[in-house]
């Protein structure tokens, strides 16, 4: 085919300024097809990122509640301007003027964790033990954030495993290797650092890297196709993050419509800032390819013919998801004020949600999604931001899961949080200041759920008073027992990432005992 039987260059650019600012979809949008793929599964499975941003306080997410953890955790929490501590299971709610029997606080809003009852218990169905413990040692015991009670429903079902203090290492590492570094210890970069450790949480790498876990592994399973199609794989609600983005595959951007209808609208993130919605950025453009339309214009048709994909994309993608119309989330009640509320992270589901049912018709038997929820970085107010946030992540999360199970997927999406970080284990007043390992919940009838995966670190910053030496914290930060290469090799071997592309994707995971840890069934 020659040029000339190309749609018309100087057209395809007329149309695009007409879209003005909604034209970032032609900007963004992939069109070159995946190469061969190692495999060609023919069910059907997707792995949703939540990501977490800013560092979630892991330490009021999930709780050892044996005496000797909980007397350490009120100790250190129980202080300040603001008390960050929350109450031991089977508190009741404290009224709004009423006194609370443990802390003999008036209660006189809605931010003070007497409010809002104890935490809510979960019991394991492996028991856990201090590290170190003696056989005869009992069992530990554990509890949720008391603001995620379908966490606990999840849980107590058998559909929710908390994965216990992860972060990103490079190899196995001690308290005492860490706190005084010899040859050949290996200390990730750049600690402590958002941009960083989100990077490392999502790619692997510290600072810049093309590539994702999640789009590593759709890579894997790039169906083989002419340059000329689409890869409906890896899917964002959020900008341009890394978990989504493979060689071959790139993150197409998924959003309710505006209106608030059954629909989805899409887009495709190659790149991000301001000029991508400017429509005087793209008119500037199409007028200065416009000014040049002699034959040999290679910019200009490569631009005309990224408008003329875009445009079929967009159509494919929107017919595919009209046929499949999902629930919209229930109403999201806010803890804080009692009031309805919107919770756009359901929002960001009910997309994904959709994106999936019409999976049938985009293709691709390997999905992947990242999604987020932003505010954790809680140096203040931490009672007010993290219940809220929390409370919505409850929500959303019980959302999409019963909507996948309602409409046959159940088992086949698996959802995953992550994060920045964890906090200090001790408040700075009314917040927490950052800090290293976290503890994270893994969703989804593929789980094997019902237990703690990993080991629950001893609780409690050393104290020189009583001789106590915590062997899993350094100062008021935990050292990870597990690594994010672990978490997310195991959620890619579900996924069916064979063996060599496992090693490709987590060059670090032999440096580790267990590559595999076990929270998901097998297939």
């Amino acid at each position: 085919m020659t040029r000339h039987q190309k749609p018309s260059r100087r057209d395809a650019l007329k149309g695009l300024v007409g879209f003005g600012a909604a034209a970032p979809l032609v900007l963004n949008l992939s069109t070159v097809g995946a190469a061969a793929a190692a495999e060609n599964p023919t069910d059907y499975k997707a792995l949703v990122c939540l990501f977490l941003v800013g560092g979630n306080d892991a330490n009021n997410l999930l709780l050892a509640t044996d005496d000797a953890s909980w007397q350490r955790y009120w100790t250190a929490r129980f202080r300040g301007a603001t008390p960050i501590a929350l109450m031991p299971p089977g508190t009741a709610p404290t009224p709004i003027g009423s006194t609370n029997t443990v802390t003999n606080r008036r209660v006189t809003a809605t931010n003070f964790p007497e409010y809002w009852g104890g935490v809510r218990a979960i019991t394991p169905k492996t028991p856990q033990k201090v590290p170190g413990a003696p056989a005869n040692a009992p069992a530990r015991t554990f509890a949720l954030h008391p603001l995620m009670p379908n966490m606990q429903n999840a849980f107590n079902a058998g559909r929710l495993a908390p994965l216990a203090n992860v972060g990103t290492l490079l190899a196995p590492l001690t308290k005492a290797q860490y706190q005084k570094p010899t040859t050949g210890v290996q200390i990730p970069p750049r600690l402590f650092s958002h941009n960083d450790q989100q990077q490392t949480w999502q790619t692997g790498q510290v600072g810049y890297s093309a590539l994702g876990y999640g789009g590593q592994m759709g890579d894997v399973f790039a169906v083989s196709s002419s340059a000329s199609s689409i890869n409906f794989t890896a899917f964002t609600t959020a900008g341009l993050t890394g978990f989504p983005i493979g060689a071959q595959v790139k993150p197409y951007r998924i959003s309710v419509t505006a209106s608030g209808g059954s629909g989805v609208q899409v887009d495709l993130l190659q790149k991000t800032g301001s000029y991508n919605n400017s429509s005087t950025f793209l008119s500037a453009l199409s007028a200065t390819l416009l000014g040049n339309d002699a034959d040999g214009n290679l910019l200009g048709q490569a631009y005309a013919d990224a408008v003329t994909t875009s445009n079929t994309t967009a159509t494919t993608f929107t017919k595919a998801l009209a046929s499949s119309p999902v629930s919209a989330p229930p109403a999201f009640t806010n803890p804080l004020t009692g009031a309805t509320a919107s919770n756009n992270l359901a929002d960001q589901f009910r997309a994904v949600a959709q994106t999936i049912v019409a999976n049938g018709t985009l293709g691709p038997k390997r999905q992947v999604f990242f999604v987020q929820i932003g505010s954790f970085d809680t140096h203040d107010g931490q009672n007010d931001r993290q219940s809220l946030l929390l409370a919505q992540v409850d929500h959303a999360l019980a959302y999409f899961d019963a909507e996948m199970t309602a409409r046959g997927y159940g088992d086949a999406v698996t959802t995953f949080t992550a994060s920045d970080f964890s906090r200090t284990f001790t408040t700075n007043g009314d917040g927490t200041d950052h800090a290293w390992g976290a503890h994270h919940l893994i969703l989804g009838g593929a789980v094997k759920g019902g237990d703690i995966y990993g080991q629950f670190p001893t609780v409690g910053i050393d104290d020189t008073a009583t001789g106590f030496n915590n062997p899993d914290m350094a100062g008021t930060a935990l050292i990870p027992t597990t690594s994010v290469d672990q978490y997310m090799a195991t959620l890619a071997k579900w996924f069916g990432v064979p063996p060599a592309s496992l090693t490709k994707i987590f060059p670090r995971l032999s440096a580790f005992a267990t590559p595999d840890l076990g929270f998901m069934k097998t297939v």
